[in-house]
């Protein structure tokens, strides 16, 4: 005796059906979104998930989704994706706040003999460090990641607006020129 499907079958409108079959035949949409279409179609017509995933190119339990999706929330929801929270950060804002503030210290604070942080440099001292300021997830920490961090911070380490010894500096300087005309 052959497989016979649990699930009920899809009803669809006139106007559900001319959705379907505008975006199975798009050119335009996105291939997600045309792929689906067809899923729906092929078992509104009475083809099995197995059939549908065949001729598509793509695994059951994608069908078997997209499919159940359109029995629970209707067609034009089965066609978008569903609007996820993502990945949960991995660094604490506590951990993120503390590389911001490492950032906008100088080096030569912390015993070494360059005046600005470079990427590898600060990355190498967070590493070093982080198990001491109570940041173990920071142990392997990419440069990458800091240079994330700190690009939406908006803080460049590598860049200077400008020092306020070189202002004295030109100043002393242009004082002196002056006094001796």
């Amino acid at each position: 005796m052959p497989f016979v499907s649990k699930k009920p079958k899809l009803k669809l409108s006139e106007e559900e059906l001319k959705i379907l079959g505008s975006a199975s035949r798009s050119r335009t949409m996105p291939l997600r979104t045309i792929e689906r279409a067809k899923m729906i179609l092929g078992y509104y017509k009475g083809d099995t998930t197995s059939a549908i995933a065949r001729n598509l190119g793509t695994n059951r339990q994608k069908v078997g989704r997209t499919i159940d999706k359109a029995l629970a929330f209707g067609v034009k929801v089965a066609l978008e994706d569903h609007h996820r929270k993502g990945r949960p950060r991995s660094i604490s804002s506590e951990a993120r706040a503390w590389i911001i503030s490492l950032a906008c210290s100088k080096p030569k604070d912390y015993g070494y003999a360059s005046e600005l942080w470079t990427n590898r440099a600060l990355t190498r001292h967070i590493r070093e460090n982080c198990t001491e300021q109570c940041f173990p997830e920071l142990s392997r920490l990419s440069g990458g990641t800091v240079s994330k961090i700190l690009s939406k911070s908006m803080i460049k380490t590598h860049k200077i607006s400008g020092y306020i010894e070189r202002s004295l500096y030109w100043r002393a300087l242009i004082c002196s020129r002056e006094s001796s005309m």
